[in-house]
């Protein structure tokens, strides 16, 4: 039996074991989540003890930027997807093979930016209003989208279409990404680092307090002594839907690896200028509701 399918029947297991008592019907929110925020904090840290366990049974690959697969979670934020598509194809990425997941786009100027992309190669998968109520988790939880992601045996990336790849980072991010998700086969996702240096928006002190904390707790530190010694820089840290790339896997957790300094990318919402922008205005009166102001003042 192979070690994905293994991983598979291990965590539908467990998901039944620990399953809320109150069937997840109290609150929508609730619905429009993972298992994994579902979870206890001691389950948290047994299903991280299992990924270290398995470890030694993930597969390898060697790195070919034409096999990758990428993701990107629209909802009415546009302004950024030409420049951060391009950044993908300055990598090698195939333009046929990013995937402009739309989970309700409404706003004009949004909508003639995907059409443009869909024309230069791009697929735009229109979601049902079923699938949108999903939320950033849409590929976890949409089972047309699930279908797409258990065809791939190759690593993937994941992004939020509201970051910005600035022109210093080193040039080989994505191979680095998918070099350190092979050596380290105990994470099932390596992502890039956000910058906290130009943080303008007024909450920007609990921003980056959140940030730092998420480096911080003792047991990511212990692991990153652990575990990422010949890594300069890298540290263990949970992340939600900032781009990362992913083990093939339709199990989503939020601990992952993350780069070092080097290549950090800057999260745009935190920028003043563009939350004062129309096209930011029209994605928070347009936001949905069970996940708050997503993509907005946290990640």
């Amino acid at each position: 039996m192979s070690c994905r399918k293994l991983s598979t029947i291990y965590l539908a297991v467990f998901a039944r074991l620990v399953k809320h008592p109150d069937g997840h019907t109290l609150g929508e929110w609730k619905k429009c989540r993972p298992l994994w925020f579902s979870l206890p904090s001691l389950c948290r840290v047994f299903a991280i003890f299992s990924y270290l366990l398995l470890s030694f049974l993930r597969k390898r690959w060697v790195f070919d930027p034409q096999r990758i697969h990428v993701i990107i979670l629209v909802r009415d934020l546009f302004s950024a997807l030409p420049a951060l598509i391009d950044a993908f194809l300055e990598q090698g990425v195939l333009a046929n093979n990013i995937i402009i997941l739309d989970l309700g786009s409404s706003a004009l100027p949004c909508l003639d930016t995907l059409t443009s992309l869909e024309q230069f190669g791009c697929s735009w998968i229109r979601l049902s209003t079923y699938d949108q109520s999903f939320g950033p988790y849409t590929p976890w939880l949409s089972s047309t989208v699930k279908r797409l992601v258990r065809s791939w045996r190759y690593p993937y990336v994941i992004t939020d279409p509201d970051l910005f790849v600035p022109s210093q980072i080193p040039a080989d991010w994505l191979s680095q990404l998918f070099e350190t998700l092979c050596s380290k086969r105990f994470a099932l996702k390596v992502a890039l680092p956000l910058s906290i240096d130009k943080i303008s928006v007024e909450n920007s002190f609990s921003i980056i307090s959140h940030e730092r904390d998420l480096v911080n707790k003792w047991p990511y530190r212990l692991l990153t002594r652990l575990l990422l010694r010949d890594i300069p820089g890298a540290y263990v840290c949970p992340t939600d839907t900032t781009l990362a790339i992913y083990r093939p896997s339709c199990f989503f957790s939020t601990f992952s690896i993350r780069l070092s300094a080097d290549y950090q990318v800057e999260h745009l919402p935190w920028d003043s200028d563009f939350c004062a922008t129309p096209e930011f205005q029209y994605y928070k009166a347009h936001k949905l509701t069970a996940f708050g102001q997503w993509s907005s003042t946290l990640p």
